[in-house]
């Protein structure tokens, strides 16, 4: 039984990555599921076993992505005890893996604007769980005295939309700055308006 589940794990993720590559390299909406299992090593029909179509391989996808993100970043800042550094280095975490050649929005975003956009499943999936990751660092600094009272969740998506929004304008290039210029803007505008 155990040989069976990891199995069944394995062709998961197998097929998962293999959706990772082609949507990088051609917008998940040009990608077929007969390249994507071809990537995979696996038959067409094994796709369509593990996801009931190709908006739930998407968003799957789009959650392993955000999810492994979130456990990248938690390993960088776990050893940093102040609040502040820890969304100093959150912050140049963000800008490092949402802008330039190995961009996140790779696959999940392409130019043409063609990926569909599932907004409420992304917010659930993948933007929530990072603002409670967020808000908890800032409850943190609140209590410890570092960090104005504020209400932690709504500074997290606050502090979000000043990274992403930056990222996706450089992503689509309408950025006539630098993903340095960016980081430290939104340092200097965030800190300066929830620091003591």
């Amino acid at each position: 039984m155990a040989n069976v589940t990891a199995l069944h794990t394995d062709t998961r993720q197998k097929i998962i990555n293999a959706t990772m590559l082609v949507a990088a390299k051609n917008g998940f909406e040009r990608a077929t599921t007969g390249e994507i299992s071809r990537t995979a090593g696996v038959s067409e029909g094994i796709i369509y076993h593990y996801f009931k179509s190709k908006q739930e391989l998407y968003v799957n996808m789009i959650k392993e992505r955000a999810d492994n993100y979130r456990q990248a970043l938690d390993k960088e800042i776990s050893g940093i005890s102040s609040p502040r550094k820890r969304l100093e280095r959150l912050i140049d975490f963000h800008f490092e893996h949402f802008t330039g050649k190995k961009s996140m929005f790779r696959g999940v975003l392409d130019r043409t604007s063609d990926t569909p956009v599932i907004k409420e499943q992304l917010l659930k999936i993948a933007m929530s769980p990072y603002c409670r990751m967020i808000a908890e660092i800032i409850g943190k600094g609140i209590k410890a005295g570092e960090f104005r009272d504020v209400n932690p969740q709504a500074a997290a998506f606050g502090l979000l939309g000043m990274m992403q929004i930056p990222a996706i304008a450089m992503h689509f290039g309408h950025a006539e700055f630098s993903a340095r210029d960016a980081v430290d803007t939104v340092k200097k505008i965030y800190f300066g308006g929830i620091l003591k």
